[in-house]
Parts: structure tokens; C-alpha cells; sequence
């Protein structure tokens, strides 16, 4: 089972890579309208369930 904070945090991190995929907006800009505070907390929870940071979400994005 997920405990519902897991829940919660697993939905930001879908909402957060959606946005850093398909919006310019800076990934400090995404992590503080997300939840995570600021792109390092970001960075950390990207690198847990993603295995990458967010600038490289983005930049995969980018060549696709």
C-alpha cells in the first residue's frame, strides 16, 4: 500500500515533470508552484522516483 502522503507526493512529481517537459517556465519557478519549496528539495525527489534530476527530464523533453 501508499500512505496518502506518498500518494500526494507522487501526484506533484507527475504534475511537476509534466511542466518542466512542456513549459518554459524555470524548474524554480515549477518546484516553489509544485510544493517542493525550492529545485534542490525538487531535484532530490526527481532523482527518487525518476532516476534522473530535472534538467535532464527537460532536455530529453527537448529531443523528442
Amino acid at each position: 500500500g501508499s500512505t496518502p502522503s506518498k500518494a500526494i507526493e507522487r501526484l506533484r512529481l507527475e504534475v511537476a515533470r509534466e511542466r518542466v517537459q512542456s513549459s518554459g517556465e524555470s524548474i524554480e519557478r515549477v518546484a516553489e508552484t509544485t510544493g517542493f519549496g525550492d529545485a534542490e528539495r525538487m531535484r532530490r525527489a526527481f532523482l527518487r522516483a525518476f532516476g534522473h534530476p530535472p534538467q535532464s527530464v527537460r532536455r530529453t523533453a527537448r529531443l523528442s
